[in-house]
């Protein structure tokens, strides 16, 4: 059940007005409730119990619909719609050019519309260099980079080294030394002679439909 079928169930099967309904009920606010449906915010366990008693259900079927919680599949998804005020337009560069953190027109591919709270501070996507950070972060994966020069300890970097650009988790040493370590096993934790930081990954995207996936089934 959704949110929504919980509410018209609840308000004689019309959504309209159900939210306000509720909400004299809590004794709390329209927007409150709004924001629950939203996904913005949760219901407390307070209010949980509260409605436990209004919808007849229990508390765990309650928190099933309101938090997720315990649940594997969704009912239903939410869209949001892009506008010009909630998105962000990032360049995605055709390579990683050299001259990085700066880049021409010249290096952008194209541009991509995201909304802003999802990489808060992104200045541009780059496709994923190497296989260091397979298997969180595969070759070819679209990374989403804020720039930066401070080498930020635990965090995947893209930087630039004696060898040439490459993204790594950079760790801090003793005395102050960095270290560019791989998440794939093959290669092994090293300091460089020369290094500059690019840009912090954000996070980052790829296509599923082009993997093959072998799952042993059960006997």
């Amino acid at each position: 059940m959704t949110k929504e079928e919980l509410l018209m169930a609840f308000n004689g099967g019309i959504l309209r007005g159900s939210q306000a309904k509720l909400a004299n009920l809590l004794g709390i606010s329209t927007p409150t409730v709004s924001e629950w449906v939203s996904g913005k915010k949760k219901p407390s366990e307070e209010n949980i119990k509260k409605m436990a008693k209004i919808f007849k259900k229990t508390e765990k079927e309650l928190k099933t619909i309101w938090w997720n919680e315990d649940n594997e599949f969704a009912s239903a998804v939410r869209a949001v719609p892009l506008t010009q005020k909630n998105t962000i337009s990032l360049p995605i560069l055709a390579d990683v050019p050299a001259g990085l953190p700066d880049f021409s027109e010249a290096d952008v591919e194209t541009f991509f519309d995201i909304p802003r709270w999802v990489f808060p501070g992104a200045d541009f996507v780059v496709r994923c260099i190497g296989d260091s950070l397979e298997p969180e972060i595969r070759k070819g994966d679209f990374c989403v980079i804020r720039k930066t020069t401070e080498p930020l300890d635990g965090k995947q970097m893209l930087v630039k080294t004696e060898k040439g650009i490459c993204m790594k988790v950079v760790r801090k040493g003793k005395g102050g030394k960095i270290w560019l370590c791989s998440l794939n096993p093959a290669y092994k934790p090293f300091v460089p002679e020369e290094l500059t930081v690019i840009g912090s990954i954000l996070g980052h995207w790829s296509r599923t439909d082009k993997d093959t996936f072998k799952i042993k089934l059960p006997e």
